[in-house]
This record gives structure tokens, C-alpha cells and sequence, in this order.
């Protein structure tokens, strides 16, 4: 375990002034080439004596502000899925509602991952930064369009392949939270198939007694 960074100081600063009259007196250095080992000796101990260290403050004031982030992403992404909930509710058009509600699932299924973890804010943040709050604006753009007596046809098609591409988009963050669990799953399967190659391969082949019983059929009792 290393040593705090108070102690590090005092044992490289020690280092530094037992090598600087060695260096000098002892091997007869020039002033210049003493100096660059004195600072070089110095700064290996400190270092060596830190490997190790535990988190400082400043370490754990980054993690706890990553923390804070993450729940204030949350908070408007959540607002943003409660604007979609409420447009999909008076949405004709079933195809559309359809499709907005593939979007509240994957948004929900991204917020509890993240609300459970904030660590993981950071990885889908355009998700619930920019995609979250205009998906729920196109939704709410649907709703207007639907109430309208003639609305545009190009405006409803291209906001339902909109609502589409936002779908994929959706799915490609969702997994990206899943990938850290994916190559653990890879890892894991290269381990035990690993094992049990090397297992069965040091296990005898059955010889031709085994394989002639194996063959028989059981004789009723």
C-alpha cells in the first residue's frame, strides 16, 4: 500500500540530500551531473513510495461530482420521458403511438440502468441530453399535427422516420450501457471453454470395453 503523499515528499526530499553530497564528494561529479541525479533519485522515491496510494480528495471529489452530474441528467431526462408518456396518450395514429412507445421503454430501461449506476451517465449522455428531450418534442409535434384539419402529409411522414431512426438510435445506447457486462460474458466463455479443453483432453479415452458395453442396450430387469 503506498504511503501518503506528506510522507512521499519527506522520504524523496531525505533521498535527494543523502545523494546530492555522495554524487558530489563520493564519485566527484560535476555540479550540473549532481543536480540531475539528486532530482532524479528524488523523484523515483517519491513514486516508488506512492504506487499504491489510496484516492486522494481531489479523486474523490471527481468521483462525487461525476456522481452529482449524473443525477441532474436524470432529472431531465425524466422530465422528457413524462412529455412523451403524456403525448403518446392522445395519439391517433397507431403506428405512431407504436413507436413512441418503444421509445418510452428504452428510455426508462437507460434511466434505471444509469439511476442505479450515475457512474454511467456520462456514457449516454447525448441520449439523455439531446435525444430524450426532442424525441418528446416530435411526439408533441405529432399531437399538433394530428389536431390540425388538414395536416401536411410530407411534416407526418417525415416525422414518423424520424421517430423511427430515433428508435435505433435509442437501442445503440442502450447497448453500449450493456458492453461492459458483454465482455465480461466473453471473457467468462474464453475461461471455462479454455478449461474445459485442457480438462477433457487430460481425461483417458474410453478404451474398447467401455465403448462395447456403451453400445449394448440395457438388458430389461
Amino acid at each position: 500500500m503506498g504511503l501518503s503523499r506528506g510522507t512521499a515528499i519527506f522520504l524523496a526530499a531525505g533521498a535527494g540530500a543523502l545523494a546530492f553530497p555522495v554524487a558530489a564528494l563520493g564519485l566527484g561529479l560535476p555540479l550540473w551531473l549532481d543536480a540531475t541525479l539528486t532530482a532524479a533519485m528524488a523523484g523515483g522515491v517519491y513514486f516508488a513510495v506512492r504506487a499504491g496510494a489510496p484516492a486522494t480528495l481531489d479523486d474523490e471529489a471527481l468521483a462525487d461530482a461525476r456522481l452529482q452530474t449524473g443525477r441532474g441528467l436524470l432529472v431531465d431526462a425524466t422530465a422528457a420521458l413524462e412529455r412523451m408518456r403524456k403525448a403518446q396518450g392522445v395519439v391517433r395514429d397507431p403506428a405512431v403511438r407504436g413507436q413512441i412507445g418503444d421509445l418510452l421503454r428504452t428510455g426508462q430501461k437507460v434511466i434505471a440502468d444509469v439511476r442505479a449506476d450515475p457512474g454511467k451517465a456520462m456514457a449516454v449522455r447525448r441520449l439523455l441530453t439531446f435525444y430524450l428531450p426532442n424525441a418528446a418534442s416530435l411526439a408533441e409535434g405529432w399531437v399538433a399535427l394530428e389536431s390540425r384539419a388538414l395536416p401536411s402529409p410530407e411534416r407526418m411522414t417525415q416525422t414518423g422516420q424520424t421517430l423511427r431512426a430515433l428508435n435505433e438510435a435509442f437501442s445503440r445506447f442502450s447497448d453500449d450501457l450493456m458492453e461492459p457486462q458483454m465482455q465480461t460474458l466473453d471473457i467468462d466463455l474464453k475461461v471455462v471453454n479454455d478449461a474445459l479443453k485442457s480438462d477433457l483432453d487430460a481425461l483417458p479415452a474410453p478404451g474398447p470395453t467401455a465403448k462395447a458395453a456403451a453400445a449394448q442396450p440395457a438388458k430389461a430387469p
